[in-house]
């Protein structure tokens, strides 16, 4: 045998703890983040109210959109998943549209949409699934990962063409949306609910 062979036996084995497949009765991440998408919804809007200054009307329509979006963040880890995913881009860029007409600028709206993310690390720390007896994979942490991304970059490119519209009809980019804004992004958010809905 070569002086640099390694022995077999000598190398180190896969616990049965970290082999063996998680238990039948195992919770799925999904049911998890299910239990706990009312505190994302709340931790999301508390903060983006922390951050600007809306009135009551904006407030009410950012609760809802919120709501909205963070009761699909768990249908992308189940069975809803090829449903929920062009639903939650729609949604995305009509947020990121609505952000243009509130008169964010681009890194703002990316920077709300980012607080989804904060939100749902802060509740794997706080309580963690394996607590509650639900299995946490590797790839299902990349899949939601994956997904929060893709709301980030639909929020984005739903600004860029909510400004190249107000531009290219000449009435800018106003600092408070006008009612027939705010009842056409109703209407389409409504359209978007009902399509979720339909599909469940």
């Amino acid at each position: 045998m070569s002086d640099f062979a390694q022995p077999t036996e000598i190398r180190p084995s896969r616990s049965p703890a970290r082999s063996a497949p998680p238990s039948s009765d195992a919770r799925h991440l999904g049911d998890w983040l299910e239990g706990h998408r009312e505190f994302l919804a709340k931790y999301w809007f508390e903060e983006i109210l922390h951050r600007v200054s809306v009135d009551q009307e904006m407030e009410r329509i950012l609760g809802r959109f919120l709501d909205f979006l963070t009761c699909m963040i768990p249908g992308s880890l189940d069975h809803r998943r090829s449903v929920v995913d062009p639903v939650w881009k729609r949604a995305a860029e009509l947020y990121g549209t609505f952000g243009a007409q509130r008169g964010l600028a681009a890194g703002d709206v990316v920077e709300e949409f980012q607080i989804v993310r904060e939100a749902v690390v802060r509740t794997l720390f706080k309580a963690p699934p394996v607590r509650s007896g639900t299995s946490l994979s590797l790839s299902d942490s990349l899949r939601l990962n994956r997904f929060l991304d893709s709301g980030v970059t639909h929020a984005s490119i739903g600004h860029t063409d909510g400004l190249f519209f107000a531009l290219f009809h000449g009435n800018g980019v106003p600092s408070v949306p006008a009612a027939e804004v705010i009842a056409e992004v109703e209407e389409q958010l409504a359209s978007l609910e009902a399509e979720w809905t339909s599909e469940l």
